[in-house]
Formats: C-alpha cells, structure tokens, sequence
C-alpha cells in the first residue's frame, strides 16, 4: 500500500523462483508469486497481472489496462547508476521484463472462513460464496464498503482496506 511495504515485500518476502509483478506506472504496488517449488501457470500470472493494474494508479486514472511486467526477485536491485538515485520504495529492474497483457478487474467477497478478499473476478467467483463486483468510480470507499458489506458480510474495515484508492461503484 506504500513505498515502505513495497521494499519490505520484495526484500523479505520473495524467493529464488518467485515472479514479482509491477506496472511502468511509478506508485505502483508489487505483487508477488510464490513459486513454492512448482511451475507458475498462465492463468495465475494474468491473474496477477489483472490485480498489479487494478491496485496501481491505473484505477484512480480511470485507465482500463497498462503496461505490467514481471520479474524473478534478482531482477531487482537498489543499485542505482552513477548520478542516478533510487526512491524509497522503487527499485531497479535488470535483465529482460516480461510484459502481460492485463486488464482492470475487481471483486470483493466472504470466504468460506469468513474472510474478506479481493482480486481479479475470476479468482474471487472460485474462492467466495458471496461476491460484488466492483468497477471504478466516484463513490467513496467507505460508503462502497458499506454497500458490500450488506450484500456479502465481512469486516468493514477489512473491505475498507480491500478497495483501489481512488473511488469505486458496485456493479448492478
């Protein structure tokens, strides 16, 4: 959600064949993919992708897609060149990106546990009973998180946290 975060996730949080997604959009956050010892499918990286663009500032532009790419963790360094300065929360790619199609795409639902989630519409319809598909817009979260808690349950806080910056509307 910040640049702090961006560096603690990338830095602690990524393995040897991990993928990390990012946008060439600056501001953008990463997302990760643990490869925990098996091969990445297609699917789970447009997913990926689908939710790199969906949470950067793509959303609040009212932009439908832009540029993402993907990395393995040891494309990324804070080495920058000489004259050249890296920013809290950015990072150097190297070696060849990856770039993937993708798309903006929301929902928020209740898990079987009862936990909040949002991602892509497709991943969410697989791992939620109960979903809302959410679209960009002028609502504010907080009146919009309300409304999917009345249809879905959950945490309002944790749909709150959930939801683009930017503003968003329910899909009818």
């Amino acid at each position: 959600r910040d640049a702090t975060s961006n560096e603690i996730i990338v830095k602690k949080h990524t393995e040897k064949n991990d993928l990390v997604f990012h946008t060439d959009i600056t501001g953008s956050p990463f997302f990760v993919v643990k490869a925990e010892n098996r091969k990445i499918g297609d699917k789970t990286k447009q997913e990926a992708a689908d939710a790199t663009v969906t949470y950067s500032k793509a959303w609040k532009m009212n932009l439908q897609t832009t540029p993402v790419f993907f990395v393995k963790p040891e494309q990324l360094t804070k080495t920058a060149k000489p004259g050249e300065y890296v920013p809290r929360g950015g990072f150097v790619t190297t070696g060849k990106l990856d770039y993937i199609e993708n798309k903006v795409n929301l929902a928020v639902g209740i898990t079987k546990e009862k936990a909040v989630m949002a991602g892509p519409i497709d991943a969410i319809r697989q791992n939620c009973e109960k979903f809302v598909e959410v679209l960009q817009g002028r609502g504010k979260t907080t009146q919009m998180a309300k409304k999917i808690q009345k249809k879905t349950g959950g945490d309002l806080d944790e749909i709150v946290r959930a939801l683009p910056a930017g503003g968003c509307e329910i899909k009818k």
